[in-house]
């Protein structure tokens, strides 16, 4: 044995199923791991083949079930720490499904930035355990890269909240065209347009998205959004009303149906949406602001200030400052 290896992958026998999947992913990005099984030949003994393969590793993953550790990866661990401390090879945690901390007598593991696969084909897990192996972050690109579409929606949305909404929605079309019925991919696609401006582009994706799924509560919400910015306050409320028929206890689609009600002129049933929102959701804060709106519209000064009142409490609590001092200086304006 005279190859190096990217990655050592110590575990308990009884989860190799799972860290046979693990290897093969592994090895489909063009790494190379090193697994007891295909290493270790009959008759030899365990401990002393992974004390030759430690000098021929460049990083460990330390896989824990939800059986804990094994005899054999016990050793293999403390054999694991010398090198680590010795020669600072990067050191994985990895906790495979069902597994959410690390066991409290690895208190090294914990000072660890861990890899949680959520299930055994997690893709944002490979992402990170790539990353973690390899020490640099995995290219994006499919040229150079073959991402599934869920890593690439992945990729995407971390690009979309990193500001960049461009390059959010080149890595959503990678992964509807890796996944054409995607309805996720469309949906978050639709956003990241909606916030460059293309409200029209952004409908056209929520409608694809409810096309693949019919009762995707979220992209009837986003699209309502996108009608109402167009001025299209009915189409907004017919989408804010499937919304709600599928996902009954959504607040932020009674909130949105309540503004969409008071741009038309209908303030008692906007108020009647706030209403919902706040049995729903009783710390909404901008519901009480809205109401407050709607109250104050319709005379009911001493409703408005007590709805802004709320408001203004239940946003410093939340630490959102410029909404606390907006709604303050709307009481202000009442009172005078």
């Amino acid at each position: 044995m005279s190859q190096q290896f990217d990655v050592f992958l110590a575990h308990n026998s009884v989860d190799k199923p799972q860290v046979r999947v693990i290897a093969k992913k592994l090895r489909e990005r063009g790494l190379k791991p090193w697994l007891d099984e295909e290493q270790i030949p009959p008759g030899m003994s365990f401990q002393d083949e992974i004390q030759k393969a430690i000098p021929l590793i460049k990083s460990a993953a330390i896989i824990i079930g939800t059986k804990g550790l094994g005899t054999w990866q016990v050793m293999e661990l403390r054999s694991l720490i010398t090198k680590f401390v010795n020669q600072k090879i990067p050191v994985i945690p990895v906790l495979l499904p069902g597994v959410n901390n690390i066991p409290s007598d690895l208190l090294f593991l914990q000072e660890l930035n861990w890899v949680k696969f959520e299930q055994i084909d997690d893709a944002t897990a490979f992402y990170r355990l790539q990353w973690g192996i390899t020490q640099v972050k995995p290219e994006l690109h499919p040229k150079t890269v073959q991402l599934t579409a869920e890593e690439w929606l992945n990729s995407a949305y971390n690009k979309g909240e990193s500001g960049d909404k461009q390059g959010a929605i080149a890595d959503y079309n990678q992964a509807i065209n890796i996944k054409p019925d995607y309805a996720d991919a469309y949906n978050n696609r639709g956003l990241a347009k909606k916030n460059l401006g293309d409200k029209q582009g952004a409908i056209a994706d929520y409608n694809q998205a409810i096309n693949i799924k019919p009762d995707y509560a979220l992209a009837y919400y986003n699209r309502g959004i996108a009608k109402s910015d167009l001025g299209d306050y009915q189409g907004a409320i017919a989408d804010y009303n499937q919304a709600i028929n599928i996902k009954p206890d959504d607040a932020d689609a009674y909130l949105n149906r309540g503004v969409a009600k008071s741009d038309l002129g209908d303030k008692q049933g906007a108020i009647a949406d706030y209403n919902q929102a706040i049995n729903i959701k009783p710390d909404y804060a901008a519901a009480y602001y809205n109401r407050g709106i709607a109250k104050s519209d319709l005379g009911d000064n001493q409703g408005a200030i007590a709805d802004y009142n709320q408001a203004a409490q239940l946003y410093s609590q939340q630490n959102k400052m410029v909404d606390y001092q907006d709604a303050l200086n709307q009481v202000k304006n009442l009172e005078k």
